[in-house]
């Protein structure tokens, strides 16, 4: 079979290998390289001190992380269902749809030094509570009904009532109910066993809440809420009456208690996977559910009897036809063709570059032209690679919901937060909030789709007018392999018109003095290091991924691990000119409802129209005075 690299490899005599590291002066101020008492770095493999472990449940069945249901197997397991919901059904996932036999297998290292990185459990009901002016009939299914009545629900109200606009003409909204006791409790703790098939416990540790990064509902993880989909916009705040968009066939309506303890901050305290053969049993017990414990099958499966699946990487940067086993872990390098002028790229010219996804040890997880198919990830053949699943998204709730795929931005020192647009003020590629999928979600649904590999190699054209600069080539990855769940997103940098390099605009940062070691934003959601946190602001400028303005707010300052001075803007803004643009979107992070409804119609406006919640509300009313409450940086 031709290569469809082989030209380029014959026209281009040189290729250069990109790394991820940052050009532009910035050492590591993380401190996460490497392993060790003070260090951590999850995308380690076999360096890493001990294995990330990610237990997710649905409904009281364990699930892989593509949403596949896992069996139980040959285990005697009473309070395990003998079927279960599988989310890849349908979107939504309709109550009309049976459970089925599950045939998903766990798999897991035996002798494998493993750390618990998160356990998230979700009860959902689609389409139950279908009346829209009804908010107590939910909040009752969760106290009563669903698989967390154990819990202790005393305290619980109704909170924020969020709008957002999906895309042009429909919206949600989803009410949020908070405040129960558990959701505030500090206090309690996950004991974890691995049990044989006999049902003999042979090694267990316990983790606390404290454990975690995130752990409460302030960072979106844990959430309780009643959120209705597919609405036109409403006529008035508080219209009773709801309308079905005109894009949109139905309303849906989705109850959902989502139990979320994610991202360790202690991974030192890990647990020896025992030298087990076939299957076995993986039991968290909640101190706040002790009786319903939740179960996990797993397949125990030496390194032995893995079979030679990845590649070994050539000198040139890209994989070899050398099969090797696959390690743990998750690496990710580009290998770029060079400018015609052997230094920088023109404007109007194309950035060609091929696709490198590794393990930690640094095999490669596919061949090197093709990567796996929807159908390979479905079917976990596809040495973990993950890629973008909406059945994920939208039915279990998931906030890392494997947008595999890259995006090109620049220049650098034009990159800025958007407000109400569409395009952004600079070189995107594309240019929506979503980057260029490896593989689409329509495009898997389509004949043929899910059984396409689609290519690694990929040509972005620069416009004829492109800013002289460094551009950033972002590539977003995930990976889930024998218990290890992994969520990276690395930049490799290209220079445009010139060869000095630029930077970032560098008006936020210091985001290392609270995220080091294992609290470093490596370790969280994107997995993109603190050194390059301005990234995120390329992708979360709409409602519908969320607005860097407002979740950056909503999830420090409700946070109870935040303990800074939540009115101290210099501690994140580095220049007053950043601080100097508030909006609705921005400061109803926190402060949500300080005027009522009088505003609330902007809540409703699409991205691009005017006004609407992204608007500068100092040059309508607050002219250019901050709040007196807020210390803004000097300049």
């Amino acid at each position: 079979m031709k290569s469809p690299f082989k030209s380029l490899l014959l026209t281009l005599p040189v290729l250069a290998l990109i790394t991820g590291c940052n050009l532009f002066d910035t050492s590591d101020a993380e401190g996460t390289r490497g392993r060790g008492a003070t260090a951590f770095d999850p995308y380690d493999s076999s360096a890493s001190g001990a294995i990330s472990l990610s237990l997710l449940s649905f409904k009281g069945c364990a699930i892989l992380p593509n949403g596949e249901p896992v069996t139980k197997g040959g285990l005697v397991l009473p309070s395990y269902p003998d079927t279960c919901l599988n989310l890849n059904t349908a979107i939504p996932l309709s109550s009309a749809i049976p459970p089925v036999p599950p045939s998903a297998r766990m798999n897991v290292k035996p002798g494998e030094l493993y750390f618990l990185r998160e356990f998230s459990a979700v009860d959902l009901a689609h389409d139950v509570h279908t009346d829209y002016n009804d908010r107590r009939t939910p909040a009752a299914w969760a106290r009563i009904q669903s698989d967390f009545k154990d819990l202790d629900w005393s305290g619980l109200t109704v909170g924020l009532d969020d709008w957002k606009v999906l895309d042009p003409g429909a919206m949600q909204r989803e009410t949020f109910y908070e405040n129960a006791a558990w959701m505030n409790s500090d206090t309690d703790t996950l004991l974890l066993e691995v049990l044989d098939a006999d049902g003999n416990v042979r090694t267990s540790e316990t983790y606390k809440r404290s454990d975690f990064m995130a752990e409460n509902a302030a960072t979106g993880h844990t959430r309780v809420s009643f959120a209705v989909t597919g609405l036109a916009p409403p006529k008035f705040a508080d219209d009773p009456v709801p309308v079905v968009a005109a894009t949109r066939e139905a309303i849906n309506y989705l109850t959902t208690v989502k139990v979320s303890f994610a991202n360790s901050t202690n991974p030192f305290k890990s647990f020896t996977m025992p030298d087990l053969r076939g299957e076995g049993l993986i039991r968290l017990t909640w101190s706040l559910m002790p009786l319903k414990p939740f179960l996990f099958p797993v397949t125990f499966v030496p390194e032995n009897e893995r079979p030679d699946s990845c590649f070994e990487m050539g000198p040139n940067g890209l994989p070899t036809d050398v099969a090797v086993r696959c390690g743990f872990g998750l690496k990710q390098s580009v290998v770029v063709a060079p400018p015609q002028n052997g230094r920088f790229l023109l404007p109007g010219e194309s950035l060609d570059f091929v696709v490198a996804l590794q393990d930690g040890d640094g095999h490669a997880l596919h061949p090197r032209d093709t990567m796996p198919s929807f159908n390979d990830y479905m079917g976990d053949g596809s040495n973990g690679l993950a890629y973008f699943n909406s059945n994920m998204l939208i039915n279990w709730r998931d906030t890392s919901a494997s947008e595999s795929g890259f995006k090109v931005v620049g220049p650098l020192q034009d990159l800025k937060v958007v407000n109400g647009a569409h395009t952004p003020p600079y070189f995107a590629f594309p240019t929506g909030v979503e980057p260029a999928y490896y593989i689409h979600p329509a495009a898997a649904y389509r004949p043929g789709g899910k059984s396409h590999r689609p290519s690694t190699r990929y040509t972005v054209e620069l416009p004829p007018d492109a800013k002289p600069g460094t551009y950033a080539l972002l590539l977003k990855g995930h990976r889930n392999y024998m218990g290890e769940r992994l969520n990276r997103l690395d930049p490799f940098f290209f220079q445009v018109g010139q060869a000095e390099p630029t930077k970032y605009p560098n008006t936020i940062g210091n985001c290392q003095v609270c995220h080091n070691g294992p609290n470093s934003l490596s370790n969280l959601h994107h997995g993109v290091s603190v050194d390059h946190v301005e990234t995120c602001k390329v992708c979360h400028y709409d409602e519908s991924v969320g607005h860097v303005s407002d979740f950056m707010h909503r999830i420090h300052v409700s946070s109870r691990k935040y303990a800074q001075n939540k009115g101290d803007c210099t501690l994140c803004h580095l220049t007053r000119e950043s601080t100097l643009r508030p909006s609705l979107i921005a400061c109803a992070g926190c402060h949500p409802g300080t005027h009522g409804n009088e505003y609330k119609n902007l809540e409703f406006e699409n991205l691009a129209s005017a006004p609407n919640i992204y608007g500068n509300c100092a040059n309508a009313c607050h002219v250019t005075t901050p709040p007196a409450e807020h210390v803004l940086p000097l300049r």
